[in-house]
């Protein structure tokens, strides 16, 4: 059984490392930025959005690394493990949520 735990462990390091690496290249690319300033964004406002979107992003992969590291380990139950994750991502849109509209609000 540990052979498994260690297989699931590296596939979830693997993706880990894929997310960060979005991260890096959507913030390379200005993609977020690109695309408030397409919908008619203020160029400041949308590097602002951007800025912090992504940095919650960073956060958040970072976040649910450790859940799940929790849970392929064998600390969490299967039924905690949902129930962690979902107390998780509620709080996670509503901080994307918050920092969304918080933006948008100073730029009008």
């Amino acid at each position: 059984m540990n052979i498994f735990r260690r297989v699931a462990h590296a596939v979830l390091d693997l993706e880990k490392v894929r997310c960060e690496k979005t991260v890096k290249l959507f913030r390379k690319l200005g993609l977020y930025r690109r695309i408030l300033e397409s919908t008619g964004t203020e160029p400041e406002v949308a590097a602002a959005i951007e800025l912090q979107m992504l940095s919650i992003t960073e956060e958040g992969i970072l976040e649910q690394h450790k859940l799940c590291s929790r849970f392929v380990r064998g600390e969490l139950a299967f039924a905690e493990f949902v129930q962690e994750w979902k107390v998780w991502y509620a709080e996670y849109a509503a901080w994307c949520d918050r920092v969304s509209l918080d933006a948008f609000r100073h730029a009008a």
